[in-house]
């Protein structure tokens, strides 16, 4: 198997990396050099510094999706490694997580007709030995001869050395007391804690061992590390689709670099079925179908498929027959042949070693509950149906990632052979694809890779004076939302088909495939440079443009307010800079202003709050008052003047606001109308709110925020008015930002991620946005976030989304979960100014969930869907 291009990028990468390494010897000092190469810079713009947890041998991580060969990048990299960086002793210890991976690259590496060994007997002139721990722990090929010899490989499980079993490699071991003492005259031999100096773990430290971590993620443990530094390596590299935060990723592929390098299968469809019942019979006749098409496609492509059905059961509990049993007795019953069943758990292996590609094996449904998990590999798997009753919760995130390696890594003639089906009767459909979201997010893919098509919701039952439904079939629980998993009316005997028939819903799936399949190819393109450079630096949360639409968004200047200035006391020119609403607050005097807005009303005050400011910034913070500090407060406050109260419950409130908001307004002018504010009170509520100061200085923040936005909507209107304050493009969107919480599920965003805190009508608003024929890209903007845009007036309003229409204008979008007049109306007045001045190309929306103010721009969001998307 030749490499794909991405692979080579991948491999390159990582042969500069250990060539940097090999001649600074240090791995922080590389990574530095590495990164500031590819104009990053470790410790600036979200880059994350090296992390040195194996005390100084270099550890660095390759980030591949599933299905993208990462097992190949890593067989193709010893040699890589070996030549930048040689040893008297061509030793490979190669980790994998769990005994089905185990056994799965066991057999691959010792196969000669494989593409991972014929790659090792490639590059190393056929002196491979591959050994496992009992090889080496009966020192078989592992002696002082053979490891200068040939390449020799270790696979081996994390386990290996931690669990009870793992520690015969840390005892006392005859069968390799001739290599270590062969290691101990040369030099190279590691005294391992805990181990004896013949000792397996012992031998393979002495090696000084290039290891590769497969499903590195996993391998995150103090005990893991700790097996990582007793190996001794001179090199570790990680593979992964998801890497740990801190991993050190120097390359990666993405997945649409995957989609057209022929290796997975994209998009995911996701059907919703109407009941259990259904989702089998269709999963059944889906086989069917494909199969027939692939049995076709053969004939064209002279390439052998034998697409196979995982169906996901559910575990009911120690007393009840398992879900699994069930299913396969019914499926043999309706008349498929027990030898094209495979039942998979974590109990009941049926599949064994047998091969899944081959031809003759008879295999086409695989019945599991969550244990094939990642590392088992079967490109054949097309179809996962979740077979839970509607009320049932099953998760897809850890078995959807099994669907999608493409056979042969080759594009299928037909195209309902190159997509992924996911069959549910899941009453809660948006829940159900929101797992399969996350478990394509697992494994390295984003909501992008996923369609929905041909849901059919389930029609609610019409129920008879004797409770069965209209059609005169008995009520089965599952059809009535009961737990037991009856599955009585289940027939596959049966070819079924026709107008009419179930069937016809199979027929549409597969009409639809070759539409869905040849707009995603085509979404897919070519165009634009994707390089190995993204999300470097230890799982980085910095996210680039994406190419796909990055020129439409470098192209625009957004609007600003700017604000007239004078040049200087050496000048008379006038100079303009971007309006900050400190400009507008210049001679605002709290002193002008009344204490009415001031709304304090101690019956409202529940319990007494210790406030405080927070350790790490200038917020404060409400905690309760331990009883002991209530007492003693209590009796100080009660021992005091009422005078000695008022100046008391002053100085407390001013204490209470953040150091900010002091900033901004001043500590003398708050100082004194706080004052007023507390002279205003009668002694029996000043007692009331010295227990609740947090809420008396929120009542006041609150009224002089007030009264402060109206000053500057004035001061602002008057500067608009005689030209003291005009628009003009400014503002331009960064290449990347920093996603402390980055969300990939929706399409269309700007950025490769999205920042993704958001809840109730901003997510309905994604979703809007993402699946509008009319938008060709959106982005969250997150308040006060550093390179964000504002529409900067009277108040420095940050609207939540901006979003660029296929018009050509820029949309700035607000969202508004319940009518909150008073914000709602000041930040809908600024945006329509910003909109009238800014022109044509630009327009402000505010949107809200339900009910909407009855002023221009302000829509509820139907009816911006409808009027603006539509």
């Amino acid at each position: 198997m030749e490499l794909k291009q991405y692979q080579r990028d991948v491999l390159r990468e990582v042969g500069r990396f250990a060539r940097t390494y090999a001649m600074t010897r240090d791995a922080a000092t590389a990574y530095g050099v590495f990164m500031n190469a590819v104009g990053l810079t470790p410790g600036q713009g979200g880059v994350e510094r090296y992390r040195d947890d194996l005390g100084g041998a270099p550890k660095v991580c390759v980030k591949v999706p599933t299905g993208g060969g990462k097992t190949f990048i890593g067989a193709s990299a010893v040699h890589v490694l070996t030549e930048a960086l040689p040893s008297a002793a061509n030793v490979v210890v190669w980790l994998v997580p769990r005994r089905e991976i185990l056994s799965q690259t066991l057999r691959n590496f010792r196969n000669p007709e494989h593409f991972l060994r014929t790659t090792l007997d490639r590059d190393f002139g056929g002196r491979v030995e591959v050994l496992d721990k009992e090889d080496g722990l009966r020192g078989r090929s592992f002696t002082a001869s053979t490891v200068g010899e040939q390449l020799t490989l270790f696979v081996l499980s994390y386990d290996s050395f931690k669990n009870k079993d793992g520690r015969r490699a840390y005892a006392e071991n005859s069968a390799l007391a001739g290599l270590t003492a062969y290691q101990r005259d040369a030099g190279t031999a590691v005294d391992v804690e805990g181990a004896d100096d013949t000792a397996l773990i012992t031998a393979l430290a002495g090696t000084n061992p290039i290891v590769v971590v497969d499903e590195s993620h996993h391998a995150r443990s103090r005990l893991s590390l700790d097996m990582l530094r007793n190996l001794n390596p001179r090199f570790v590299l990680e593979l992964t689709a998801t890497p740990a935060r801190g991993a050190n990723v120097i390359a990666q592929a993405t997945a649409r670099q995957l989609k057209r390098e022929e290796m997975v299968k994209l998009p995911v469809v996701v059907y919703r079925r109407p009941d259990k019942r259904t989702t089998i019979a269709d999963a059944v006749a889906l086989q069917r179908r494909l199969e027939a098409i692939a049995e076709q496609d053969e004939g064209r492509t002279g390439r052998y498929i034998r697409p196979i059905v995982l169906f996901q059961a559910e575990r009911r509990g120690a007393d009840d027959a398992e879900t699994y049993a069930k299913l396969k007795q019914k499926l043999v019953e309706s008349g498929i042949p027990p030898e094209q069943i495979a039942v998979r758990t974590g109990d009941v292996d049926e599949i064994g070693d047998a091969d899944l590609m081959v031809r003759d094996c008879p295999i086409r449904f695989i019945i599991t509950v969550e244990a094939l998990a990642e590392g088992w590999d079967c490109p054949f798997a097309y179809v996962l149906a979740t077979v839970a009753n509607k009320s049932s919760q099953v998760s897809v995130e850890q078995i959807v990632g099994r669907v999608l390696r493409q056979p042969h890594a080759a594009r299928a003639g037909a195209r309902s052979l190159n997509i992924a089906y996911v069959l549910t009767a899941s009453a809660d459909f948006d829940a159900t694809l929101t797992q399969v979201v996350d478990g394509l997010n697992g494994v390295g893919f984003s909501r992008e890779d996923v369609e929905t098509a041909g849901t059919a919701p389930a029609p609610a039952p019409r129920q008879g004076r004797t409770g069965l439904p209209a059609s005169g079939v008995a009520a089965t629980p599952d059809d009535v939302g009961g737990d037991d998993l009856d599955f009585d009316g289940l027939d596959l005997s049966v070819e079924r088909g026709g107008p009419g028939t179930e069937a016809a819903s199979v027929d549409d799936i597969i009409d639809s495939s070759s539409d869905i399949e040849e707009r995603f190819e085509g979404d897919t393109g070519s165009d634009g440079v994707e390089t190995p450079y993204g999300g470097l630096g230890g799982g980085s949360n910095v996210y680039r443009m994406r190419e796909a639409v990055a020129e439409s968004a470098r192209g625009l200047v957004i609007p600003q307010f700017m604000v007239r200035v004078n040049g200087g006391i050496f000048t008379d020119d006038e100079t303009w800079k971007p309006l900050d609403r400190e400009n507008l607050l210049a001679g605002f005097k709290l002193s002008r202003y009344g204490i009415d807005g001031v709304s304090i009303n101690p019956a409202t005050f529940s319990e007494a709050r210790e406030v405080d400011l927070a350790e790490d910034s200038d917020e404060y913070r409400i905690r309760w008052l331990e009883n002991e500090v209530r007492r003693d407060m209590a009796t100080l406050f009660s021992n005091m003047s009422d005078e000695g109260k008022s100046e008391s419950l002053k100085a407390a409130v001013l204490d209470a606001m953040p150091g900010q908001f002091r900033n901004t307004y001043g500590t003398s002018q708050l100082a004194q109308y706080i004052g007023r504010v507390v002279d205003d009170m009668d002694a029996p509520v000043v007692e009331a709110c010295y227990e609740s100061v947090g809420s008396v200085a929120r009542a006041v923040m609150g009224a002089v925020r007030g009264l402060a936005d109206d000053f500057c909507e004035d001061r602002f209107r008057t500067l608009v008015g005689d030209g003291g304050v005009r628009i003009a493009p400014e503002y331009r969107l960064p290449e990347s930002f920093v996603q402390a919480s980055p969300m990939t599920s929706y399409d269309k965003g700007l950025y490769e991620a999205e920042d993704g805190r958001v809840d109730g009508v901003e997510r309905r608003m994604v979703d809007l946005l993402a699946n509008s024929p009319r938008v060709v890209w959106w982005h969250r903007v997150v308040e006060r976030k550093p390179g964000e845009f504002s529409i900067n007036g009277f108040v420095n309003h940050y609207p939540d989304f901006l979003a660029l229409r296929d018009d050509g204008v820029l949309m700035a979008i607000e969202t508004k979960g319940e009518h909150l007049a008073v914000d709602a109306e000041r930040k809908l007045r600024l945006g329509t100014r910003w909109s009238d001045m800014a022109g044509a190309g630009f327009r402000y929306f505010m949107v809200f969930e339900r009910e909407a103010l009855d002023e221009a721009n302000a829509f509820t969001l139907a009816e911006f869907g409808s009027e603006l998307l539509g």
